[in-house]
């Protein structure tokens, strides 16, 4: 008799939890960073799951800033203060970010050989979601600050003393503020 009700219970919240549907989402974003070293662009596309005010998904891009690379992270966001189809909304970012390879600019120096490395990227936003339509198409407009690590060993062909090391290397702590502005559904 315990196990019929232990059952019925079972059954019945996942009966009730089944009124919230888990729903793919996909948020893609065009956007500008500013900072220390000038401005330029970033693309990204984050693909993930919608369940209630929370998504969570990974994504990818291409980032301009200083030393080309391409972020990929997780992703998480919550909407607050829903009224109607328009929400504000809180993200955050964390990952990893590869260097987009660029070895003509040192070849064109004389320099032997480079390779660069991969680092830390993490991101902060806060935005406003648009709902548009029927469905759950949204446009997405987000304010937010960005960090990027990369790195890159340099060796030069030619040493002047024999102590001295050929090798030289050079991280970036890049730190930016980002505009953005996307397409969800």
């Amino acid at each position: 008799m315990k196990l019929f009700f232990a059952s019925a219970l079972l059954l019945m919240s996942l009966c009730a939890t089944a009124q919230k549907k888990v729903n793919f989402s996909s948020q893609n974003y065009a956007g500008l960073l500013e900072g220390e070293h000038g401005s330029s662009l970033q693309l990204q596309t984050i693909n993930g799951l919608k369940f209630r005010n929370w998504f969570v998904g990974l994504g990818t891009g291409i980032d301009w800033y200083y030393r080309r690379s391409i972020p990929v992270f997780t992703s998480v966001n919550m909407d607050f203060l829903k009224k109607e189809k328009r929400s504000f909304y809180l993200s955050g970012n964390v990952g990893i970010n590869f260097p987009w390879q660029m070895n003509d600019y040192y070849n064109e120096w004389g320099y032997n050989e480079t390779s660069s490395y991969s680092g830390l990227y993490w991101s902060a936003g806060i935005g406003y979601k648009i709902g548009m339509g029927k469905g759950n198409d949204a446009l997405l407009i987000q304010l937010g600050y960005d960090y990027k690590h990369v790195g890159e060993k340099v060796s030069y062909p030619y040493m002047v003393f024999e102590s001295q090391d050929p090798n030289h290397h050079f991280d970036y702590h890049l730190r930016r503020l980002s505009a953005k502005i996307g397409w969800s559904f």
